[in-house]
């Protein structure tokens, strides 16, 4: 196969300042809206147990920002997204009103045994394929930030560049939003 790349070409990587980063990101189009939910429309609730034994209840979180991550260990992009989501984790671990929880399709004795070498800081509930189902839910991974009020304020499904940076932006609105 014949390289019809120019012998004189080359190409420059430099890293971006957080501000260069910002302008980017404000730049490119938002990751489009996953069909499952609907932003500005309020959430339904459903009731599970994270893998450490504690209650998730949407309608008892009414008052924080709620964010939902719908995954399965065998899906690529939703391996790659985990290191950007365990920063925003991070970012807000101060925060008390900000709660993260996945649901995993994944039964528990897989996912500890995966999280060992792949750690995900979100509250993560179990064998969560009827969560995923009663929102019709079939692609992964897809992403929901819930305002104070359960309302949806963001959804994508996939992973996109920008899709934690619309996650932390859409996250800070509603916490702005008292």
């Amino acid at each position: 196969m014949e390289n019809n790349r120019d012998e004189n070409s080359a190409h420059l990587i430099y890293e971006m300042s957080p501000a260069e980063k910002e302008a980017r990101m404000l730049r490119m189009p938002p990751p489009r809206e996953s069909g499952f939910f609907v932003n500005g429309e309020k959430i339904a609730s459903f009731k599970a147990s994270d893998m450490n034994g504690k209650k998730v209840q949407l309608k008892d979180l009414i008052g924080k920002v709620v964010v939902l991550n719908f995954w399965f260990i065998n899906c690529p992009p939703c391996r790659k997204e985990i290191p950007e989501l365990n920063k925003l984790v991070a970012q807000y671990a101060d925060n008390p009103d900000v709660v993260f929880v996945a649901i995993a399709l994944d039964e528990r004795y897989d996912l500890k045994k995966f999280l060992k070498d792949n750690p995900f800081n979100y509250r993560i509930v179990d064998d969560g394929r009827y969560y995923a189902n009663q929102y019709n839910l079939n692609v992964y991974p897809t992403n929901v930030v819930v305002d104070r009020t359960g309302v949806v304020k963001f959804n994508a499904s996939g992973y996109a560049l920008n899709t934690p940076w619309w996650i932390k932006k859409s996250i800070d609105e509603s916490l702005a939003a008292k």
